[in-house]
């Protein structure tokens, strides 16, 4: 009797004081995965992932929660740096994050940035006033924009485009720093003349902004843009296509990258295995999350090692699922 009284005490005393501590230091660490803004569309896709992950069984002792982030360079810097299992992110910020080039060069090469899967085209975007007098990537010069804070990919994408033009974002005047809400409303106010983003389609930000104030998207095409595709592989030819936002019925050409999951070498390859089978097994499902994967195929989900390399574990399901040889 006194050491079951003994007991009871024990229990009542952590209940009181130390069994939250108990239970916290106990609690599994989840699975994260960075995302991007909620209103892109990289936020509702990383929830995709995560519930596809979520609904086998074997993983309800360690969740995946998807997290909001600044998208695709703050994503890479957060799988670098630890404090992400997962991030979503552009094929052009991985390669250049790899190779320390860009924006990462000051860090240098990360080598141990591996891809998992791949996802949906990705088009760089530009929306503009229909009386501003934009008709082509050439006419904003002069022109008032709004551009993406730090840490959103498509500024990465969005500098070596204006590069080949041979133009800078150095006029504040001229350019505003804007967050995805915030640059519809600066359209619509009449504050700027257009707005740039990369993204996929349809997406809610796009459908805002023509709806909301008539704003006509914009061909990004010609001879620079063919310099800059050939010179940079991990750019592809891309159109918008036309219909699926009002006022804009034809298709516009663009470019584009994909959108890709990433993680790094540090990760286990039983865990890289698992998210790739949760999602490729729960195919079905998993396009029907969201409008940007209702067209993927299996055959488009599988990563390209020509732009980083895959990671081990994910590399094994595509060889025994066979897709990659």
């Amino acid at each position: 009797m006194r050491v079951n009284l003994g007991i009871a005490a024990v229990i009542l005393t952590c209940s009181l004081a130390g069994c939250m501590v108990l239970s916290v230091a106990l609690a599994p660490t989840p699975v994260t995965l960075a995302t991007g803004t909620p209103g892109g569309i990289y936020h509702p896709v990383g929830n995709a992932i995560c519930r596809m992950f979520n609904l086998a069984d074997e993983h309800q002792a360690r969740p995946c929660v998807a997290v909001s982030s600044d998208g695709s360079v703050a994503n890479v810097e957060r799988v670098e740096s630890g404090n992400s299992t997962f991030g979503l992110s552009q094929t052009d910020v991985a390669y250049a994050a790899f190779h320390g080039e860009g924006s990462f060069a000051a860090s240098g090469p990360d080598s141990k940035l591996r891809m998992v899967i791949a996802l949906y085209a990705e088009a760089f975007t530009l929306v503009a006033r229909a009386d501003s007098g934009i008709r082509d990537f050439q006419d904003l010069r002069n022109k008032r924009i709004g551009i993406g804070k730090s840490g959103a990919g498509y500024t990465f994408t969005r500098d070596i485009v204006l590069g080949f033009y041979g133009w800078a974002i150095s006029d504040p005047e001229r350019v505003q720093e804007l967050g995805p809400a915030e640059q519809n409303r600066a359209l619509c106010d009449n504050d700027v003349d257009a707005i740039i983003f990369e993204a996929g389609h349809p997406n809610g930000l796009t459908q805002e902004a023509t709806t909301g104030c008539q704003a006509r998207l914009v061909r990004v095409a010609g001879p620079q843009i063919d310099r800059l595709l050939a010179a940079h592989p991990y750019f592809v030819a891309s159109a918008i296509p036309g219909g699926i936002y009002d006022g804009n019925p034809s298709d516009v050409e663009t470019i584009g990258t994909q959108a890709v999951l990433l993680t790094s070498s540090d990760q286990s390859d039983e865990l890289a295995y698992a998210v790739v089978k949760a999602v490729f097994e729960n195919f079905a499902d998993f396009r029907r999350l969201h409008p940007a994967l209702a067209k993927l195929t299996i055959k488009d989900m599988v990563p390209s090692s020509s732009v980083i390399p895959i990671h081990p574990g994910a590399l094994r399901y595509y060889r025994e699922a066979g897709l990659i040889r």
